[in-house]
């Protein structure tokens, strides 16, 4: 019976853990998409309502689409730039930490056609990162569970 039993954990905890596993890659996936998504409605915001970068951020901390990311919310209580903002937001993954360092020194340095033109070149650099994690998530999950069981 405890044979029984401690077959029936390890069982259990690989299934767990694979399942954590498959979890992750689909909130990363998740998380690239969103983050896909806000730069797309930053660059809207600021053609169509000439938001301030300050509004902006602003307007972001009450989406509950992007609740998941602190970024916004650091940079707009002053404590710390965007660089220090997005290198500490876990909910942002590491291509994409790379990849969006340096727009917050590019937001509202220029035109509005220029932060336009802007957000959608770090959109389009931003959008393959995401398919990658999309294929990648659709290819591991099921491995992960598969082997989790095993």
């Amino acid at each position: 019976m405890m044979k029984w039993l401690g077959l029936l954990l390890v069982v259990c905890s690989g299934g767990g853990i694979g399942f954590l596993y498959a979890m992750r890659l689909r909130q990363e996936r998740t998380n690239l998409e969103r983050l896909c998504q806000m730069l797309r409605e930053i660059a809207v915001q600021i053609a169509f309502r000439s938001l301030t970068v300050q509004e902006l951020l602003e307007q972001l901390c009450r989406e509950t689409a992007y609740a998941a990311f602190q970024f916004p919310v650091t940079v707009l209580s002053g404590m710390e730039a965007w660089a220090a903002g997005i290198r500490q937001d876990k909910a942002v993954p590491e291509p994409a930490k790379k990849l969006l360092l340096p727009l917050g020194e590019e937001l509202g340095a220029s035109d509005l056609d220029g932060q336009a033109a802007t957000l959608a070149q770090y959109r389009m650099q931003l959008e393959p990162y995401a398919a990658e994690a999309g294929e990648k998530c659709v290819q591991r999950q099921r491995l992960y569970c598969s082997l989790g069981l095993l």
